[in-house]
This record gives structure tokens, sequence and C-alpha cells, in this order.
């Protein structure tokens, strides 16, 4: 044999070797262990306000997450596929466009102590045409009051197009209280 042939063939040894050998591990059949991990999902269940007979009725409904945002979009959701029969809602021709959380002062402000901070405004933004009726407004403020009672004290609602946006103003659901069902205590 060549001697310069001698290092090339060792290693070519070794690699053939090993390739033939495997790995050290036996081969086996298919094992079964059951099923698959799967992460088991359990929504939220939340109080939406729909409409029966025009009245202000609660609804149960099942939702992603308890966020404000995720609470509207929901209760117009379960407007167009309402969750019992009978129900209706004055929001079908309107679209949720935005939500956003701003601090609710008094205005009172002493020396050295925050502007009178009392708890948190959600600003609902809407899309579409017409006018939207005070059951509907009753709807909205209703609902993200029954959910998020502790931290929003009012609920502001803008119509943002089409057209020039107009304010519907600041609500509680208090003021709505001649709207609700027979039996239907609504939130503060």
């Amino acid at each position: 044999m060549n001697r310069t042939a001698r290092p090339v063939a060792a290693p070519l040894a070794l690699a053939l070797a090993l390739a033939l050998g495997g790995c050290g591990i036996a081969p086996s059949g298919v094992r079964d262990w059951g099923r698959p991990p799967v992460i088991s999902y359990s929504p939220t269940w939340v109080t939406v306000y729909l409409v029966r007979q025009g009245r202000l009725e609660p609804a149960q409904v099942p939702v992603a997450s308890d966020s404000a945002k995720n609470i509207v979009d929901t209760l117009f959701r379960a407007g167009r596929q309402p969750p019992r029969p009978g129900l209706t809602s004055e929001l079908n021709g309107f679209s949720h466009y935005d939500s956003k959380t701003t601090r609710y002062t008094d205005g009172v402000s002493q020396r050295g102590e925050p502007a009178g901070e009392l708890g948190y405004r959600l600003n609902v933004v809407l899309s579409g045409q017409g006018r939207l009726s005070r059951l509907g407004l009753a709807q909205i403020t209703c609902t993200v009051r029954q959910n998020k009672q502790e931290s929003i004290w009012s609920v502001e609602v803008t119509r943002l197009f089409p057209g020039t946006p107009a304010s519907l103003g600041d609500h509680s659901c208090f003021e709505f209280r001649d709207l609700a069902a027979e039996g239907v205590r609504l939130p503060p």
C-alpha cells in the first residue's frame, strides 16, 4: 500500500464502520403512548345586555378574555347571533371600531395630591350609518359596567365615521334603569 493512501484510508474505514454499525440504538416499531397532549381551553363567561321587546335583558356568553375590548366585541357579536331566541340588538348596523381606557377624574385637586383620580372611563368608538338609539347606548354601557364594575366608572361612546365624528356622551348604567326588563337589576 502506498504511504500517502494510509492516512486517508483510516478515517474512511472508521466512518464506514460507524455508518454500518448505526448509533448504538436498536430500531423498534411504532409505539402508541395514548392521546397527544392538548391545551384545554375554558372560556370566560360574561353578561351582555341584549334587547327583548324594547327592554334590556342579560345573557351569558363566552368570551376569550375579560378585557374591555373583548367584552365590547362579544356584545356586538352576540347581537348578530343571539344566544337565545327572541333576543335582538340595537347595535346591528354598527361596528366596534376601538376601545380605550382613560382616567376618570372629578376635576378637584388638592395641593400635592393627584387630580382627584377615582377610576377609569372606557371610550368606545363605533362606526356605522345612522343614529345609535338610547337602547343601543344602554346595551354598551350596562354590558361594560356589569363586567368591569370595579374599574370602569363611566362609558363614553363616540361614532367615528362615516361623516363627522360625534360624541354620544358619557354614561353610567344607572341612567338607563327604566329600560330594564321586568325583574332585571342593572349594574350601577
